[in-house]
């Protein structure tokens, strides 16, 4: 395989790819707006067409198929199309969806996740292609719709069709991530009554835009009301306002949490007793240490057989008053080897002790692939061929398409030292950044379909 032509092809291309980027980048797909999310499915799959590939949407539209070649062996590229919302727009200082190319990136939400690595994916089919060489293998990217969400997408997906043989999802960081994190949503409703008697009522708790985003925003509404002679109350009511750095959840030291920082200020306060002003004691008290030691799952070992596994996080994402009742949503990220079943109990506990329940329960499996196996020597060899870095097998925190099917890992588009944006207002991808993930994902893709080897 002519690897200088590939880089010549992605070279020439450099500035198709950044257009194209900018023109995905503009459809607002947030994952609950179905219409826009169904606009970029089809945008990425026209591209595709244009390319010359083969496309076409299924499951009425919830994944998108494009892919290459034949042969006995598939390598699968797993990606999504769907975003996250904005977040507080005021704090971007450039719309989110009308991408800015500035100081060598392209600002938008979706950048870098995951448009940014689908265009260096698909461009970097197309050069493979470009070479004019048979391929012997298929290479088949999937494109789901509901990543940053519940997975209906590739939950339907996975029972329905073949699946790949092996492949990747560059939806995370470099290098080579064989160890994933597992991810739960947890949520308890809790039972609220409105005020009676005098004091100041805590009486409503909001905060947070999505289960996988630490919130960077919370409001509380209070009531105080003063008894008067003939038996009434005057009432007046305030609000609290906290700001903290909204952060990906999966890594959620990174961010400061504004839930928790508005419980710490509420707990400040001489309020009234009712289920919501226990909740944000609870609240405080339980979970403003990140790493579990408040419901007792510290993880007191790091390592699994030497290879860094990380510990066990926790973080309250979501908050919604509803008449009658507070829901609260716990993200947690759980280390290989650790039991789901622990965190439910630990969170059916503290809703217990407020009188609440549990309510809806979701969660994905920690991963771990062998870093002997044929594919992941050749993911190496063209990481560190392009990048000239040397590889190390690294724990991928966020939660990605990796934990969907057998022998898919996480891999880029961010590179060690990078700063990680992803659902982070001002997110971006370096255009360097961009144009070497594509590079890397070319040299990769040639070496396994141009061979007739196995990689199993």
């Amino acid at each position: 395989m002519d690897r200088q032509k590939l880089m010549d092809y992605l070279e020439n291309n450099k500035t198709q790819m950044i257009a194209d980027l900018c023109d995905f980048v503009r459809i607002p797909s947030v994952s609950d707006d179905s219409l826009h999310v169904r606009e970029a499915l089809e945008f990425a799959l026209e591209l595709g067409r244009k390319m010359g590939f083969s496309a076409q949407s299924v499951l009425d539209g919830q994944v998108g198929i494009i892919e290459a070649g034949e042969g006995a062996e598939t390598l699968g590229i797993l990606s999504h199309v769907d975003v996250v919302s904005p977040g507080d727009l005021s704090v971007w200082k450039s719309p989110p969806f009308e991408p800015q190319v500035r100081d060598g990136a392209v600002f938008g939400r979706g950048t870098l996740d995951d448009k940014g690595a689908i265009i260096a994916s698909l461009y970097a089919m197309k050069a493979v292609t470009e070479l004019g060489i048979p391929l012997k293998k298929k290479v088949q990217m999937i494109l789901g719709t509901q990543e940053e969400v519940e997975w209906t997408d590739m939950r339907a997906y996975v029972k329905n069709f073949p699946l790949p043989d092996y492949g990747f999802t560059p939806d995370g960081e470099f290098p080579l991530c064989n160890i994933e994190k597992g991810a739960m949503d947890l949520e308890m409703i809790i039972p609220y009554a409105d005020p009676q008697g005098e004091g100041v009522f805590l009486t409503a708790v909001d905060g947070g835009t999505a289960t996988n985003i630490v919130p960077g925003r919370a409001v509380a509404k209070l009531l105080k009301r003063t008894g008067k002679s003939d038996g009434t109350f005057d009432e007046v009511e305030t609000t609290l306002a906290a700001t903290g750095y909204a952060v990906h959840s999966c890594q959620p030291e990174k961010g400061d949490n504004a839930i928790i920082k508005l419980c710490h200020e509420l707990c400040e306060m001489d309020l009234a007793e009712n289920s919501a002003a226990r909740l944000a004691g609870i609240l405080k008290e339980r979970v403003t240490d990140v790493y579990c030691s408040g419901i007792g799952l510290y993880s007191e070992n790091e390592y699994l057989n030497g290879e860094y596994i990380h510990r066990n996080t926790m973080s309250v994402t979501r908050i919604i008053s509803e008449p009658g009742q507070i829901r609260v949503n716990f993200n947690i990220r759980f280390s290989y080897g650790a039991r789901e079943e622990d965190f439910v109990k630990a969170i059916e506990k503290l809703a217990a002790e407020l009188g609440g329940k549990m309510g809806n329960i979701s969660s994905l499996p920690a991963v771990y692939i062998s870093k002997e196996k044929p594919f992941m020597k050749v993911f190496a060899r063209a990481y560190e061929e392009v990048s000239g870095l040397p590889n190390k097998f690294a724990l991928a925190y966020g939660g990605s398409y990796a934990k969907a099917m057998e022998n898919i890992v996480s891999w880029g588009p961010i590179f060690p030292g990078e700063e990680d944006t992803c659902h982070e207002e001002n997110e971006y991808i370096n255009i360097e950044s961009l144009m070497l993930n594509a590079k890397i994902f070319a040299v990769a893709i040639g070496d396994i379909v141009l061979s007739e080897d196995s990689f199993k």
